[in-house]
């Protein structure tokens, strides 16, 4: 019956909708941005494997005044309160699986974190005639155009594009806050420690190829030839998982170094409806759904159902809006903006059919 199971489940790694990618995180995520000097952010992605949960409220402020012998009330505008957003979202750990196995998760929503520039002059003279001289002393030039540092921690970004775009991609190098390789290994840490309990308890050794004959009808249709390398692709899974909630973890906290930079700016995406809408998060609910069971070996939550409560913070620089700018989308607007081209929304992130930025 097991094996019959695994069957079962193997097959739907490689059935329609393996076929027919969706590539639902690409259109529907939250986007991240924790602050740094200059006017930079460490941007990294949070994707929407499944349809989330939206809902938005707005209100006016209304002054209200009472006439003597008048049947109703007079009213002036006070300004209106922010839009306040309630998002609640899916993270399903098989789903997240047969989601990197049959379409693949681009590396943008991995633990890839980008040094974003909030104007195209930062980006340029991040990368002016001094830093190419360094790389070409430090690295060695590629084919494509793009320079390859020689250390552990191998950076590639393309040089001769920078003037066309409003970032500094995988370079990392001049962040206020020091970031290591692909941060810490939960995964294997606590399977580890789990064969060897079992091994005390039971006096033998809990091998990861006793288990290949066991698996080997998910591996199959995998294209992976041991269970050594389908345990070691299962714990980057986790990883993954766990960077994601660690991120949404984060999403209420300042730096504690340094208090001057505050909690990060939460951008939410999801199709037309919501174009990288610039938002802070007042709070977050993360809910264990032990009906789903967990992963025997790590007690990793098969699924949790995370919830934020999102206000929109609208500031950019002050100045007037122009929607798919980097600044300027993020400029507060009004009804004028739905009358004269029926937008609201900065539309200034990586969907974006006018905006010459390709915000990776």
């Amino acid at each position: 019956m097991v094996v019959n199971f695994i069957k079962d489940l193997s097959k739907g790694f490689t059935g329609k909708l393996g076929e027919k990618k969706r590539l639902l995180h690409e259109r529907s995520h939250l986007a991240l941005e924790f602050p740094q000097s200059n006017d930079r952010a460490i941007r990294t992605f949070i994707p929407f494997l499944e349809n989330p949960r939206i809902s938005e409220r707005g209100s006016a402020n209304l002054n209200e005044y009472d006439l003597v012998g008048r049947a109703g009330q007079l009213f002036s505008y006070a300004g209106a309160k922010s839009r306040r957003i309630n998002l609640t979202f899916n993270i399903s750990l098989l789903h997240v699986i047969q989601m990197n196995t049959t379409e693949g998760i681009t590396d943008k929503f991995k633990r890839q974190f980008k040094l974003f520039f909030t104007e195209r002059e930062d980006a340029r003279e991040l990368f002016n005639l001094r830093d190419e001289a360094r790389l070409i002393s430090e690295g060695r030039r590629l084919e494509d155009g793009t320079f390859l540092l020689e250390s552990p921690d191998t950076a590639v970004f393309d040089f001769d594009d920078i003037a066309d775009i409003g970032r500094a991609d995988d370079f990392l190098g001049d962040t206020d806050q020091k970031i290591n390789g692909k941060g810490r290994a939960y995964a294997s840490t606590h399977r580890d420690y789990y064969r060897k309990l079992i091994g005390e308890l039971t006096g033998a050794q809990l091998e990861v190829e006793e288990s290949e004959s066991f698996l080997a009808p998910i591996l199959d249709s995998l294209d992976i030839e041991t269970a050594s390398q389908g345990f070691k692709d299962l714990n980057d899974t986790i990883d993954l998982v766990y960077c994601w909630v660690n991120l949404i973890r984060g999403s209420v906290l300042n730096n504690s170094s340094n208090t001057l930079y505050g909690p990060p700016i939460a951008r939410l995406t999801h199709g037309p409806m919501y174009n990288n809408v610039p938002c802070l998060v007042e709070g977050y609910d993360i809910r264990i759904a032990d009906e789903a069971g967990y992963d025997v070996q790590t007690l990793t939550p098969k699924r949790l159902e995370i919830s934020l409560s999102l206000i929109e913070s609208r500031t950019g620089n002050f100045g007037k809006y122009q929607a798919t700018q980097i600044q300027n989308g993020d400029n507060l607007t009004g009804w004028e903006s739905i009358i004269g081209n029926n937008d609201l929304d900065p539309m200034n992130g990586l969907i974006s059919k006018e905006s010459t930025f390709d915000l990776q």
